[in-house]
């Protein structure tokens, strides 16, 4: 069984416009430095699937062809930027995960046993380990049923 992680993103073309609204509710914190903010919707599909199916659900059920693009991988890449991640902590139901599943299984594709989603950003500019904590807690989750991680840029955490 692989865990296969797909990263839904706006294409370069199309303006991200729930990044540029996160840039400035950090600078409405009083947070300066932060010079761009990108966003993602991330899906760790688990199950007995390969390369090719996960790329069919992709394209097919969880990107919109027009406005994103989307990659995915069994492990994390490393980044030349910061990167944030939040998801929901263990126990905690995932709505859009589970209607993920019954999209895949209308596809004819079989093999998922679950499926879990949370969100990546991608911040540039002047940061730190503890100004991601503060933007994380006060802006991109909520504590009671999310969890967070980061990674420093250019580092490379497998999973």
């Amino acid at each position: 069984m692989k865990n296969w992680k797909v990263e839904v993103y706006y294409k370069p073309e199309v303006p991200d416009t729930v990044g540029q609204g996160i840039l400035e509710d950090i600078a409405d914190l009083g947070i300066s430095g932060v010079d761009s903010v990108r966003t993602a919707t991330l899906y760790w599909i688990e199950g007995t699937l390969d390369a090719q199916a996960v790329d069919r659900i992709s394209r097919e059920l969880l990107a919109d062809p027009i406005t994103q693009a989307y990659t995915f991988a069994t492990q994390n890449e490393a980044s030349q930027d910061w990167t944030l991640e939040v998801q929901f902590k263990p126990g905690v139901t995932d709505a859009v995960g589970d209607s993920t599943v019954k999209g895949i299984k209308d596809l004819g594709i079989t093999g998922v046993t679950g499926v879990r989603t949370g969100h990546k950003y991608w911040l540039t500019g002047a940061l730190n380990a503890e100004l991601l904590d503060t933007i994380a807690h006060r802006l991109l989750m909520n504590d009671v049923i999310q969890t967070f991680s980061y990674q420093l840029p250019n580092s490379h955490i497998p999973e």
